[in-house]
């Protein structure tokens, strides 16, 4: 894509209309100092809002689990110093049987003088025919291991082994695609799947502990403030 330039925001909020038109894609701009300006229906729709309107002036940490919104507030301050983020491979909803994965993209947004004024991303959502792009093939088969063993004493070692990569390989393509190490993925994997017990059942937090790969309940529970910003009993409260 090239430059967004645009003399003023209100300018290139009146021209995002079309994105409610795209399939499958979701679309927001944030201004410099990190507030949602604009959302399409899809992206707002993805926090539970029923109209765009909801979103206007919050921030990352107003919708987003602490770390979560703490790696996109990083995105923004390298897109908004003039960097840009090229299709990164994102998988929404971690725990789910089925995988759904997007491309995400993010630009700085220009005026007319040359300076940042926003930041713009787009996410599109990939449909399976579409699964045979470069970050998806290369990430298939260490994630789909990972959904299958995350349960288990999984090392990265490991993984590397089960995807005949060696390790510093298998960091790369993670770090590159996702934005994260593969022992970060295999936590956040960890977590979903024990934040679903806990909404879901009534089994003790340290059976939880065990059955989603964590040593015991502290080892859960420090992980699961770090990542949510509450802890696991909180949740069920």
């Amino acid at each position: 894509m090239t430059n967004l330039v645009f003399d003023s925001l209100d300018q290139l909020q009146t021209q995002l209309g079309v994105l409610e038109l795209v399939p499958d894609t979701h679309a927001w701009m944030k201004n410099t100092q990190g507030e949602f300006v604009y959302g399409n229906t899809l992206f707002t729709a993805r926090f539970g809002m029923g109209h765009p309107g909801e979103l206007l002036g919050k921030t990352d940490f107003d919708l987003a689990p602490p770390d979560l919104a703490q790696r996109y507030t990083e995105d923004d301050r390298r897109v908004l110093a003039g960097g840009r983020v090229n299709d990164r491979l994102e998988m929404i909803g971690s725990a789910a049987e089925s995988l759904e994965w997007f491309l995400t993209s993010k630009w700085p947004v220009f005026n007319a003088a040359g300076a940042i004024i926003a930041s713009f991303g787009m996410s599109r959502h990939l449909n399976p025919s579409e699964r045979t792009a470069i970050p998806y093939r290369e990430l298939d088969v260490p994630i789909r291991y990972i959904q299958a063993h995350f349960a288990e004493s999984l090392s990265v070692a490991d993984l590397a082994n089960a995807s005949n990569l060696s390790v510093s390989a298998l960091e790369r393509r993670f770090r590159r695609h996702l934005g994260k190490t593969p022992h970060q993925y295999i936590i956040e994997v960890r977590l979903e799947h024990a934040r679903q017990l806990l909404l879901e059942t009534d089994i003790p937090i340290g059976a939880i502990a065990a059955e989603t790969g964590f040593a015991d309940h502290s080892h859960l529970s420090r992980s699961f403030r770090q990542h949510y910003g509450q802890s696991p009993s909180s949740l069920r409260r």
